[in-house]
């Protein structure tokens, strides 16, 4: 008799365990997050070893926008399944939320690896990398929850190798960046380059404001106090947008105004990031005042390894205008350059790279460029 009765309480358990999830998927699937979140919370008081329950209680936490509230469930549930492809999804897309988008990707790619043919998996991962140089407002929940804001500086050099007697040219850059999971991103440089004997300085700002959760808008301009070889100022503006399956468009207008001249440049993007790859490719069409419509090429592809790690290759093609002391030419280039960015840790990275550009007839040049950036 005993037996019966505990076998009838446990079958009682087990349906009204049941029950209760049943409950709380229904109140989700009709966006009622609130009455999800109090149906699973009384269920756990009850059974607090349902897994099934705490996971789902993780997924409602982070969607009503208090996803540092589900990170401690997530890492529960990973120390008794490490390899659990949707805790690690859904741990990925807390952290990114959350404004971690470098550890998000730690999870992420683990996830990729388990299952790579998981296409939630391949899309947050997208989101967690362009988190860095573009908001994820498509992708976070409505929160009153600050978001952790990222900054990052790097100090730069540069220097170019040319032939047919023209001298080295060397460049000094010190960049920073502000970057933030649902709000705007800015950045800003300082810059000191040396061409034909002379030294010119300036300064270059630029904004990253989402318009929505599909568009976003890049200002930028920059400004030479007193040039030789560099422009007075520029200015650009850049529209971009985000499509599915990893894929994203962009138009941008830029003017030069130099001492003697001005060029006008409409630049025409398009991107799309794979598994563990983004290429891209860029038609520019300029006008040079008084010195025809240059037309070129852009093509890149990247490969990103240990989160925001990366080793690229591009190549331009076409015609481009570039500076021969004050005065401002137009020929036939080719170029390939080979470019990356390793993280040592969390916070500190080098970026480098190296390349070949032949400018017409008038010089090659072969560069090399080294960086060290720091994150807080």
């Amino acid at each position: 008799m005993i037996r019966l009765i505990l076998l009838g309480a446990l079958a009682l358990g087990s349906v009204n365990a049941w029950a209760d999830l049943a409950t709380a998927e229904h109140q989700v699937r009709e966006q009622q997050l609130d009455a999800a979140r109090a149906t699973l919370e009384a269920h756990l008081r009850q059974q607090p070893g349902d897994q099934q329950a705490r996971f789902l209680l993780a997924r409602v936490l982070a969607w009503q926008g208090r996803p540092h509230e589900a990170l401690p469930i997530y890492e529960s549930l990973l120390t008794s399944q490490t390899d659990n492809v949707d805790y690690l999804l859904g741990y990925g897309q807390a952290l990114l939320w959350s404004g971690f988008p470098q550890r998000a990707l730690e999870s992420l790619e683990r996830a990729a690896v388990i299952a790579p043919d998981y296409g939630d998996v391949q899309t947050v991962i997208q989101q967690a990398r362009a988190a860095l140089v573009v908001p994820v407002t498509a992708t976070a929940p409505n929160s009153d929850v600050p978001t952790q804001r990222r900054h990052e500086l790097q100090l730069s050099t540069r220097k170019d190798a040319l032939d047919n007697g023209f001298d080295d040219w060397r460049s000094h850059r010190l960049d920073y960046t502000s970057t933030r999971p649902e709000g705007p991103g800015w950045y800003g440089a300082l810059l000191r380059e040396q061409r034909f004997g002379e030294w010119d300085e300036g300064i270059e700002l630029g904004a990253i404001l989402p318009l929505n959760d599909r568009w976003t808008l890049q200002p930028e301009v920059g400004y030479q106090p007193s040039p030789y070889f560099l422009p007075e100022w520029h200015t650009d503006l850049r529209l971009q947008r985000r499509f599915e399956n990893g894929y994203l468009g962009a138009v941008s207008i830029r003017r030069t105004e130099y001492e003697t001249t001005r060029v006008d440049r409409l630049a025409l993007s398009a991107e799309r990031y794979f598994g563990n790859w983004r290429a891209g490719y860029t038609l520019n069409i300029t006008d040079v005042a008084d010195a025809g419509t240059p037309v070129g090429h852009n093509l890149g592809l990247d490969y990103y390894y240990r989160g925001l790690s990366y080793a690229g290759v591009r190549l331009t093609a076409g015609e481009e205008e570039a500076v021969e002391e004050q005065r401002l030419i137009t020929s036939d280039v080719r170029a390939l350059s080979l470019q990356g960015r390793h993280w040592f840790s969390r916070r500190w990275a080098m970026t480098w790279e190296i390349g070949h550009h032949k400018q017409g007839d008038y010089y090659t040049r072969q560069w090399l460029q080294l960086g060290l950036r720091h994150a807080f």
